[in-house]
């Protein structure tokens, strides 16, 4: 054999072995597409009924590929979907290829219509706002959506007496215990389900002792009341009505051994709950009373959130007369998802006799 017929067949082979060239396949490429929202590919292909036109993608640092075939659409066009599941930041990568039948009925040979394997086309995803809302919203929690949490408080307006010398104290104490998932389905961020019980001890009257009380009768009832409840179920939703306004609505049902009773709480906060924020509050329950709160909360210490409310209440009984608290609450997270809060306060009913309020709460992001 000849040196020029040796590399004329040298050739031949190399080509055979090589890249076989594409044809027949247009296509216009997406830059970019939203996270959660399915691709839509699109191609017109020649030669439609001899050949067979497949995607290959996958997420961008990933190594196997997932194959997706054209199928035909109307119009004439030929189209092939990325599911929305993997439509994932940061981004995906793909390419389209060609197999028509051989002529001799060899196996078809696949053709690089649209980028390759080693040189595939990036598609970058985008979080849409919903998407990137929610990332921020997680990242303040460290990716945790649930949280368990536990407050007790006692609250002491002081002891109130009459002429005759008959003294009753005016207090009470409140535990609670709740559950919280984060949903982030906006506009419902959140629901909260819970525990409350609320007992204590007040006058039979809205702001003294009874003038006909005497020490010998102070704890009948016609002088005193054991007020509140044992049991308390309620079930709240967070509604995110834009970011960094939410509305909470609580409804609740509580009982003692008496009767049964109905009661309602909501909340309007502008601000992160575990932050800086501002927020108002009104809470019902029927024959305990009512709780009206103006609440400023602020992060300026590191790690150390803080909180002063002014809360406007008749509880524990709705007979007593409205009186006034001043709360200061004081907050340490730690990194387990662990949050610790204590607070401090004054209550008082009129400008004479008022007494502390103190309190501990704990919380578990998880």
């Amino acid at each position: 054999m000849t040196s020029s017929s040796l590399t004329l067949a040298l050739v031949a082979v190399a080509l055979a072995a090589g890249p076989v060239a594409a044809d027949g396949v247009r296509h216009v490429p997406p830059a970019e597409a939203e996270a959660g929202a399915p691709i839509e590919l699109v191609a017109s292909i020649a030669d439609a009924g001899h050949k067979d036109v497949v995607l290959h993608y996958r997420a961008r640092g990933a190594v196997a590929w997932v194959d997706v075939a054209f199928t035909q659409a109307a119009g004439g066009q030929w189209v092939a979907a990325i599911p929305a599941a993997a439509v994932l930041p940061p981004g995906l990568e793909y390419y389209l290829q060609s197999a028509a039948a051989a002529a001799d009925g060899a196996a078809p040979a696949a053709i690089d219509e649209f980028a390759s394997a080693a040189d595939p086309h990036p598609i970058v995803v985008r979080t849409g706002d919903k998407d990137a809302r929610r990332l921020r919203d997680l990242g303040r929690t460290g990716g945790r959506r649930s949280r368990a949490h536990a407050a007790f408080e006692w609250v002491d307006f002081g002891q109130r007496d009459n002429a005759a010398g008959a003294v009753v104290p005016d207090r009470y104490y409140r535990i609670d215990l709740d559950f919280a998932y984060r949903l982030l389905a906006y506009p419902l961020e959140e629901i909260r389900f819970g525990y409350t019980r609320l007992e204590g001890i007040v006058p039979n009257s809205d702001r003294r002792v009874p003038a006909d009380c005497t020490p010998a009768t102070e704890g009948s009832a016609a002088c005193r009341v054991d007020a509140g409840f044992k049991v308390g179920g309620w079930f709240e939703l967070g509604l995110a009505l834009a970011e960094g306004v939410r509305f909470d609505g609580r409804g609740m049902f509580t009982a003692n051994q008496e009767s049964f009773a109905l009661g309602a709480r909501g909340e309007l906060r502008a601000g992160i709950a575990d932050g800086n924020h501002l927020a108002v509050a009104v809470e019902y329950m029927a024959d305990v009373g009512t709780i009206g709160s103006f609440r400023l909360g602020w992060a300026t210490v590191p790690k150390v959130p803080m909180a002063m409310t002014v809360e406007i209440t008749d509880l524990p009984s709705s007979v007593r007369a409205t009186g006034v608290r001043l709360l200061y609450d004081a907050y340490y997270p730690l990194p387990t998802g662990l949050r610790l809060g204590a607070r401090l306060g004054y209550a008082a009913r009129d400008q004479i006799i008022g007494g502390p309020s103190a309190g501990l709460s704990a919380s578990y992001d998880f």
